[in-house]
């Protein structure tokens, strides 16, 4: 069942987003993960909405978005983000990108400038995927990618329960690990399969060295997908930085330390909204 507060919008190719809109004030715009969902935010939300309006969007083709045959690249991502928030009019955006989402924003970027977006909170995503020789920081080599992409098409949903488990610092309770799961596999696994080998080849290292759009850098310090170096890669290269490590997290710190993510980025949006 939808929430009553999830909407739908339909984008300028026919697809639809599904997002959830709660709360007023200061506009913060959740977008998580490749193959993830809106509901790994779950325990972020509902403290935000207090005093932001709070959009949480599932992108096309994932969680309640119906599946799309086409469009599932970062690019495509970033333009029907665009699409929805000239649609609702929002302006002064705090943009939260966990994981591919954080690639989302920086192509948002990339195509559209600071028009609308002023500000990035960044959780878990280094500038680049792909392991090369100049950037040992990537979680997969080539021939890991490939590999990757034969177990999605081969068990999509046996993949993702061992790559959940590498997501967090400590073992998930049997609950939330079925609740994560199943949100994981609404999304098809051809949809699915694109949009991890395009998330995987992007490289935002040219795009993203000397940038002076503010970046909240929030990291857990038990990451095994996306190392810390890649945090630190960040830190230096952005004009405009502030790096937060949790003692806490791995890949998932606003769902491992919720309290501590919320009043962090809370406090972070407070200070930038009148600074910027």
């Amino acid at each position: 069942m939808i929430e009553a507060d999830k909407h739908e919008f339909r984008l300028s190719d026919g697809a639809v987003l599904t997002y959830l809109d709660r709360g007023s004030g200061p506009v913060v715009l959740l977008v998580h993960g490749v193959c993830m969902t809106s509901a790994f935010f779950a325990r972020n939300i509902d403290a935000l909405a207090v005093d932001h309006r709070v959009i949480a969007v599932d992108l096309r083709s994932h969680g309640d978005s119906p599946t799309s045959s086409s469009g599932n690249t970062v690019a495509r991502y970033a333009r029907d983000l665009h699409e929805l928030m000239v649609a609702l009019d929002l302006h002064d955006v705090t943009g939260v990108g966990w994981s591919m989402g954080s690639f989302v924003w920086w192509d948002h970027l990339s195509q559209f400038g600071t028009d609308r977006l002023a500000r990035l909170a960044v959780v878990s995503q280094g500038p680049a995927d792909l392991t090369r020789p100049d950037w040992p920081h990537g979680i997969a080599d080539p021939d890991q990618l490939g590999s990757f992409v034969d177990a999605v098409q081969s068990d999509f949903s046996g993949f993702f329960s061992e790559f959940l488990a590498e997501m967090f610092k400590d073992p998930l309770a049997d609950a939330d690990a079925a609740l994560l799961l199943a949100e994981i596999t609404k999304i098809d696994p051809n949809p699915g399969t694109v949009i991890l080998a395009d998330q995987t080849l992007r490289d935002y290292r040219g795009f993203l060295t000397g940038l002076d759009v503010p970046h909240l850098l929030i990291w857990g310090v038990d990451e095994k997908v996306v190392k810390v170096a890649s945090a630190d890669w960040l830190s230096e290269a952005l004009a405009d930085a502030e790096l937060h490590v949790f003692d806490h997290s791995g890949h998932c710190p606003m769902w491992e330390e919720p309290d501590l993510f919320n009043e962090l980025l809370a406090g972070w949006v407070a200070r930038r909204t009148g600074a910027d």
